[in-house]
């Protein structure tokens, strides 16, 4: 598995993600904090964003992007993705970019949430003499968890690529290669 691939436990995270039902709590709407880092090259960057949730994507729409996605046109995904109702948005200093998937699911005390926007949040490397193009690389992919207090981590593919395939069913590749770590992850007082 090459490093453009998110790790296989975040895989089948979103996996279940991707399957599993709202039923459970309805927490929406609410927003977290999330700074995030990249450590594996020298220098590194770090950020501050805010991911607001203003409702979880329902079930009829999620069909219509997972039947989208298992039919591995990666097209028809993404105008499925875009056609999708604006959830929420992930907000990086005056940059907002909109949410159009957000499913979330218990886990022990708390809960896993994943997010996907309409389009790259950031492409890290991209401005390098020697970068790869940026085609195909349409959407980003957060995934995180918060304990019953609000607190915990998680990972975001910046710039990504998601496409049927790998052990679990569903393959997120990043631009980058390089995987934002959100060290903290904090739900934010209503």
């Amino acid at each position: 598995m090459s490093g453009r691939v998110l790790s296989a436990a975040s895989i089948v995270a979103l996996s279940v993600t991707l399957s599993a039902s709202q039923g459970w709590k309805n927490t929406a709407p609410e927003s977290f904090r999330a700074n995030g880092q990249v450590t594996e090259t020298p220098g590194g960057v770090a950020a501050s964003m805010t991911i607001q949730i203003d409702r979880y994507t329902s079930d009829a729409d999620h069909n219509a992007l997972v039947a989208a996605l298992r039919a591995g046109d990666n097209t028809a995904f993404l105008d499925a993705v875009r056609k999708a109702p604006v959830v929420g948005a992930v907000k990086i200093g005056d940059r907002s970019v909109p949410i159009r998937w957000a499913r979330q699911r218990r886990q022990g005390d708390g809960r896993r949430v994943a997010v996907m926007t309409d389009a790259p949040v950031y492409f890290f490397g991209a401005g390098s003499p020697d970068a790869k193009p940026t085609t195909g690389f349409d959407v980003a992919v957060i995934e995180f968890t918060v304990d019953s207090v609000g607190i915990g981590n998680g990972t975001m593919a910046a710039a990504a690529h998601v496409k049927p395939g790998g052990p679990s069913g569903i393959q997120v590749d990043d631009y980058s290669g390089k995987r934002i770590t959100l060290t903290t992850v904090t739900r934010n007082s209503s």
